[in-house]
């Protein structure tokens, strides 16, 4: 009976141990699964619906540049091996995973499990437009072809080429990229030449988004006025200019300032008939003395000529 006992601890205690170590090996294995699916994708994913003609003269767009990736897939001839080429300049790109172009920016990549040749294309240039030719191995040979479209992403200004905006407002730019195939990486703004994305000595902000950028300025004030250029990365800039007017409070205190002589007469009649009256007062004044002068003189003539003339008078009658 004791001998049975110790049977059956042992067996529960071997079962126990099989169950820990194959928890254990489960979770190792799922941490290595999941390593390679973050690398080279999940292996549940089913790729059969995926035909030969779905494949064929495929279109693929990608910008000045940015990265082109052109998926072949092998699965219904099986795991053949594929070869790469520029097909209408008749180059050799890749064979297998070997790269036999002398440009560098050329890539080639197997992911067995997908049975998937992937021929990727750095910086593009719009010389790399064209039509590739994956070709697998088999016999006769089979062939799959794709167009690669080259755009050229650049950036538009809402508003541009001018926008007139007065002192004291408030002034949004936004700045849309067109034909990028991918989110630029950074958008600089500048303003007269010099960058303000990360000015911190004047009210303004920059609001990021996945295509665009927005220049955001709470108070435009006098220097504000100039040049604003937009340049997303990987994409031609564009330029806007801002003009800047005198805002309400700006505008009614230059106008007082010139309107105020001009109507300082009108506003006060009063004092404008003052000062001609004390200008009179002031002819008199300065006058008197001539007047007094000039009294005296006729006065003493008189005096002195009335008893002749009236002697005369007198003997004549």
């Amino acid at each position: 009976m004791t001998s049975l006992r110790i049977i059956v601890i042992a067996f529960v205690v071997f079962v126990q141990y099989l169950g820990v170590s194959g928890r254990h090996h489960d979770f190792l294995t799922f941490r290595k699964h999941r390593r390679r699916e973050l690398i080279i994708g999940p292996r549940n994913i089913n790729h059969d619906y995926i035909t030969i003609e779905q494949q064929n003269n495929t279109q693929v767009t990608t910008q000045v540049g940015g990265t082109a990736t052109l998926k072949c897939y092998t699965h219904f001839l099986g795991d053949e091996m594929v070869i790469w080429l520029k097909k209408d300049e008749d180059h050799l790109l890749t064979a297998g995973g070997q790269v036999y172009s002398s440009e560098s920016r050329y890539s080639v990549a197997h992911v067995r499990h997908q049975k998937l040749w992937e021929l990727s294309v750095r910086e593009v240039k719009k010389s790399d437009a064209g039509l590739y030719e994956c070709q697998l191995t088999t016999h006769p040979p089979t062939s799959l072809f794709f167009t690669l479209n080259v755009v050229e992403a650049h950036a538009e200004i809402q508003g541009a080429p001018e926008v007139h905006v007065h002192t004291g407002n408030r002034l949004r730019l936004h700045c849309s990229v067109k034909q990028a195939t991918e989110p630029p990486t950074y958008i600089f703004w500048f303003h007269n030449d010099t960058m303000i994305n990360y000015e911190s000595n004047r009210p303004m902000k920059v609001i990021k988004h996945r295509f665009g950028s927005t220049l955001v300025i709470a108070n435009v004030t006098w220097d504000d006025a100039g040049t604003y250029r937009c340049e997303p990365y990987k994409a031609i800039a564009t330029n806007v200019t801002l003009h800047v007017l005198a805002g309400e409070k700006h505008a009614a205190l230059h106008e007082g300032q010139d309107e105020g002589g001009g109507d300082e007469e009108k506003a006060n009649p009063a004092s404008s008939s003052s000062s001609s009256s004390s200008s009179w007062k002031d002819l008199h004044l300065t006058s008197s003395p001539l007047l007094v002068s000039v009294f005296l003189s006729l006065h003493f003539t008189f005096s002195f000529s009335w008893p002749i003339i009236f002697s005369r008078t007198r003997w004549h009658w």
